[in-house]
């Protein structure tokens, strides 16, 4: 990846509106004065309101408005002891490592002084926001106010992305970092609301569907809930106009087709693989050229992601142990790494691409583990289930998306989810082989999160 390329003109400079300022005070007043649970709810809401922009510069390192609220939130969880509540797990230590391999990798490889203060700020964000989600959400009650919550931050998205669709102007481009008239390609606006980039926009709201969708086995609140994220992620993906986000979208459907079968999920993923390795075969180019040939909404290139992973395994020898300076001599255009997995990789070698990955599928093991448990058709196995359908949904885009900006949250916030059912699952599994083995099983927190009772 060409590190010259990734900056921004707003980076290193102070970006600051009267109404960001406003907001940032808000929102550091609601993460000193209010409950635990509203942590993520502030996150989420600057991430779809506040562009990226949006920073105080402080001695030669940026801090973007979400940045300065993840410190505030992690102070006071420091100052209240709350933020080691949890046990750390697998998943825990993935993510720390695939933030850490960066952290060291990248200064080492360019020996640039730059490069260092972004990846510490990248650090902060990456393990601040995990952080965050997994000492705030301790119960499924807790994910579950979380998908009902969310929809009411978000939903005036919906207006900003009619307005800017009708007119062809975004409104919040007077944060500075978006541009004020809507990018436009093959004849169709590609709003993109607060985010950096249309596909940033559309993959964001696809990410929190799935949770919108699980809480609909509750109350009658929780069924609205369903209907207004269905109907607000469809309004932006269309607004988007982008293939990226339709592609989610529809493996997000795929996964709820799925679920009255999901006693099958596990034959269903072997032969996924079978049908997969039997098409590499057979195919001249490899299976990844399938993605050359998706486009959903024109103008799609999908052939650029094809060619970026068939340059990078032509160019593995560059990059797998400590990543790599650039990645524009791989090929026109190819400074562009689309793939999150790719990306992982040429900042972090094949370590943080084996977390990213590793990670993934203990998060679906996790979901699996509750699925099994859990009683069919329980408001709390839809949810879970939900869970499991935004860690497929974004495992599956990686492959023609990576995350920048304010975007990274929402994948922390998944991942930080699975965490917690893996941390559950690991007292389940304890307390089912009887109370010595629970006694033998310390926690940090006294009240250990379960989900099954």
């Amino acid at each position: 990846m060409d590190f010259a390329a990734s900056s921004f003109d707003y980076v290193n400079q102070n970006t600051l509106h009267p109404l960001g300022l406003a907001a940032l005070a808000v929102a550091c007043l609601i993460v000193l004065l209010g409950p635990l649970r509203s942590f993520p709810l502030i996150l989420i809401g600057l991430a779809v309101y506040i562009p990226s922009a949006q920073r105080i510069v402080l001695g030669g390192a940026d801090f973007p408005f979400l940045r300065l609220v993840i410190l505030v939130a992690l102070a006071r969880l420091v100052l209240t002891n709350q933020l080691l509540v949890f046990r750390i797990g697998a998943i825990d230590l993935l993510v720390a490592a695939g933030a850490c391999s960066k952290l060291l990798l990248m200064p080492a490889v360019t020996g640039d002084v730059g490069i260092l203060l972004q990846q510490i700020g990248s650090a902060i964000d990456a393990i601040g926001m995990y952080l965050v989600a997994r000492a705030t959400i301790r119960s499924i009650e807790d994910v579950s106010a979380l998908a009902r919550r969310s929809l009411l931050v978000c939903l005036p998205v919906a207006l900003l992305f009619t307005i800017e669709r009708a007119t062809g102007r975004n409104m919040l481009s007077v944060f500075g970092g978006i541009p004020p008239m809507t990018d436009v390609r093959e004849g169709r606006l590609r709003c993109q609301g607060a985010f950096q980039h249309a596909i940033l926009a559309g993959c964001y709201f696809v990410a929190l569907l799935p949770l919108w969708i699980g809480a609909w086995r509750g109350t009658a609140s929780a069924r609205w809930t369903s209907i207004g994220g269905v109907a607000l992620t469809l309004l932006v993906v269309f607004a988007c106009a982008s293939s990226t986000p339709v592609a989610a979208l529809l493996f997000v459907g795929l996964a709820f087709l799925c679920y009255p079968f999901w006693m099958h999920l596990r034959m269903a993923w072997l032969a996924a693989i079978v049908v997969a390795m039997a098409l590499h075969i057979v195919m001249e180019r490899g299976i990844w050229h399938l993605i050359a040939r998706i486009d959903l909404v024109g103008g799609s290139t999908g052939w650029h992601r094809y060619h970026l992973i068939e340059q990078a395994i032509n160019h593995l020898g560059e990059w797998w142990a400590v990543g790599t300076l650039s990645t524009r001599h791989w090929g026109w255009g190819l400074q562009d790494v689309t793939n999150q997995y790719l990306l992982e990789g040429v900042r972090g070698g094949v370590w943080a691409m084996f977390a990213l990955m590793a990670s993934i599928v203990l998060g679906l093991r996790a979901c699996g583990f509750w699925l099994r448990r859990l009683p069919q058709g329980s408001a709390q196995h839809l949810l879970v289930f939900g869970i499991g359908a935004s860690l497929f949904a974004q495992a599956a885009i990686f492959l023609a998306v990576s995350y920048f900006g304010q975007t990274t949250m929402i994948w922390y916030l998944t991942i930080a989810l699975a965490a917690f059912l893996a941390e559950s699952a690991v007292v389940e599994t304890a307390r089912s082989r009887g109370p010595a083995a629970v006694l033998g099983t310390p926690s940090p927190a006294g009240h250990a999160a379960r989900i099954g009772r």
